[in-house]
């Protein structure tokens, strides 16, 4: 019984933590993005320039065919109540990625 309850807790926590993430992603994306249901065709590449790992799991959202975005649903550590996601927007021209940067959730911590 005691096992079950425990393994009971860790899913709701971890579930609460893949929750917050998407959630910040979302909030990142803002209006004009599109979550997509599956990587794009140059996920490698993307992820590679994003500096993340190939079997990162992340989310995708994009603006059309040529902007893309790829967010990583980390928590805070230093901060538990802040989200700690952080999304690569890349656009394409004449075939080819470049990054338009680096972007972060905004956290009202509470101090002033």
């Amino acid at each position: 019984m005691i096992r079950l309850s425990l393994m009971l807790a860790v899913a709701v926590i971890f579930s609460g933590c893949a929750t917050r993430g998407t959630r910040d992603c979302n909030s990142i994306a803002g209006p004009g993005w599109k979550p997509l249901s599956s990587a794009p065709a140059d996920r490698a590449e993307l992820l590679t320039r994003a500096n993340l790992p190939s079997e990162a799991e992340v989310l995708w959202y994009a603006q059309g065919p040529d902007k893309v975005m790829v967010c990583d649903p980390s928590n805070s550590l230093v901060n538990p109540g802040c989200g700690g996601s952080t999304a690569y927007q890349f656009e394409r021209a004449a075939g080819i990625w470049a990054s338009k940067g680096v972007l972060l959730p905004i956290c009202d911590d509470g101090s002033k």
